[in-house]
């Protein structure tokens, strides 16, 4: 039995003749009358009261009618789910954001998707650099926001992934409202030599963390650091209680706790930057979906459910 004998008989169903129906299938009425008697022949029983008034459902064919109608519904709707997940406007998308991610452009990025890819599921988790590069290479993930040094990158690159920048910032002091420095408009960092900072693991954020200590390296000295915490905005009240100092993306300043303030580094013009990475072997419609409203957030051109 075919998809296409349900069709058939519906229309007889609903004509109550052959005539008419095989001229609404642009079909002749003999292939369909035998189609009609080998769908009969399948199911086993009459399903049709032929004679010289016309044509009438049985019991059997009435209760087959309503049957017909769910499969062939059930069928359009696998279709047009099929089309839809070919443009990537359903499925499951996994993404994957270091926490100063959500400071910055990703939640811009996030309500634009869903804007636009309403029915595409989001699963969001807050992970490390390392930790999204591990489930990105085991297909655990498809897409993730973080930083990557040179060396790094290159050798993500190597691996099979793809990297794109997607917004960079400068770095910025955190520190105590009541602390010494705070009235100063920016501070440079051997200022800092003496401070205690508070500071993120490294295996948190390989880049950040090897970027900062090169910064107080090249301002001659070695950060004393007396506390780290993983997360951004545990650092960020840890700083504001006075239990040191940090030098912080500057997308931090989004939602700060009462008693901190950011000061300019003077004298640096020192970056980091966030970028988006998934698999290049990675062909799925919804990645594809979710990259053009990347590249739409940063102007390049808007997203549209359509493409």
């Amino acid at each position: 039995m075919e998809l296409r004998h349900l069709r058939y008989f519906v229309a007889v169903a609903e004509e109550l003749h052959f005539g008419r129906a095989a001229k609404r299938l642009h079909i002749a009425q003999p292939p369909l009358s035998q189609q009609i008697r080998a769908l009969e022949a399948d199911v086993g029983v009459p399903l049709f009261n032929r004679n010289q008034r016309g044509v009438a459902l049985t019991p059997a064919g009435r209760v087959f009618l309503q049957e017909a109608y769910k499969v062939l519904a059930d069928a359009e709707q696998a279709i047009l789910k099929a089309q839809r997940a070919s443009r990537g406007e359903i499925g499951v998308l996994r993404i994957g954001f270091v926490t100063s991610a959500a400071y910055g452009k990703l939640p811009e990025i996030i309500r634009a998707f869903r804007e636009h890819y309403p029915d595409v599921t989001l699963e969001l988790q807050d992970e490390g650099t390392l930790a999204q590069l591990e489930r990105l290479q085991s297909g655990a993930q498809d897409v993730g926001f973080l930083r990557l040094d040179e060396s790094m990158a290159t050798a993500q690159r190597a691996e099979g992934l793809h990297l794109e920048p997607v917004w960079h910032e400068p770095f910025m002091v955190a520190l105590p409202e009541r602390h010494r420095l705070a009235s100063q408009p920016a501070i440079a960092l051997p200022e800092l030599a003496n401070e205690d900072f508070v500071f993120l693991p490294r295996a948190r954020s390989p880049n950040i963390y090897d970027q900062v200590m090169a910064l107080c390296r090249d301002a001659g000295f070695s950060p004393r650091i007396v506390q780290e915490a993983s997360l951004t905005q545990t650092i960020l009240a840890l700083v504001a209680a006075g239990l040191g100092v940090t030098i912080t993306p500057a997308s931090s300043q989004t939602q700060p706790p009462p008693g901190l303030v950011f000061r300019a580094i003077a004298g640096t013009t020192c970056e980091t930057q966030m970028l988006a990475v998934w698999r290049e072997s990675d062909h799925s419609p919804t990645l594809a979906a979710f990259v053009r409203t990347v590249r739409g957030a940063l102007g390049e051109f808007a997203p549209t459910a359509a493409e």
